[in-house]
């Protein structure tokens, strides 16, 4: 395998780590869980936890390379569109197993979380079916620009209030509440940065 197949391959890991780790999460969920409620209700907890993780991998990059310019924050820069991919994978999942769950238990959805929640799911799928330049040149790029900013904007605030709403009862979930925050913090420290430098 030549360099430019190294490098072709190791873009794409990000989409093969998400394959592999709900991968690791069905088996083991499969061998610890021997009611099926219990085993769907863990894998909607860990993909979850993996579209997430991913998604904040995704919505850092930038900001991180603007404040350390790190080699590292370079890298998730370069493959921020499959880190997006991947977390779109473990979303995709973790949406099959929802419905899994309300299908065998026959639970119904309030309306504003089938509303809202749902959104989330379409503005996941909407964002991974445009990553990718013939929709960058399709939409034009300040379209496409704005179509993710909204995006991942409307992921981040469902995400938010999702993590935040149980972090009272389950202190871990402080911890994608803080990264979720810093995330947000960062990107408008850097917009009125430019702003600033716009207007002077």
């Amino acid at each position: 395998m030549g360099p430019s197949m190294s490098a072709e391959a190791a873009k794409y890991s990000p989409i093969a780590a998400s394959f592999l780790l709900i991968a690791v999460c069905a088996w083991i969920g499969y061998s610890a869980y021997p009611s099926f409620e219990d085993y769907i209700r863990f894998l909607i907890r860990e993909t979850a936890y993996i579209s997430t993780t991913f998604f904040l991998a995704a919505y850092l990059a930038r900001p991180l390379l603007s404040v350390t310019a790190s080699d590292f924050a370079r890298t998730l820069v370069r493959v921020r569109r499959q880190i997006g991919l991947a977390a779109a994978l473990a979303h995709t999942v973790h949406f099959a197993v929802v419905v899994a769950l309300f299908r065998f238990t026959g639970e119904s959805v309030d309306p504003i979380t089938f509303v809202f929640g749902g959104m989330g799911f379409v503005m996941f799928w909407l964002l991974a079916a445009t990553s990718n330049d013939a929709s960058v040149r399709w939409l034009g790029a300040t379209n496409w620009k704005r179509l993710h900013r909204v995006g991942i904007h409307y992921i981040w605030f469902i995400f938010m209030q999702i993590y935040l709403s149980d972090a009272f009862a389950q202190p871990i979930y402080w911890v994608f509440v803080a990264a979720l925050g810093l995330g947000l913090a960062l990107r408008i420290r850097i917009f009125m940065s430019q702003r600033a430098a716009a207007a002077a």
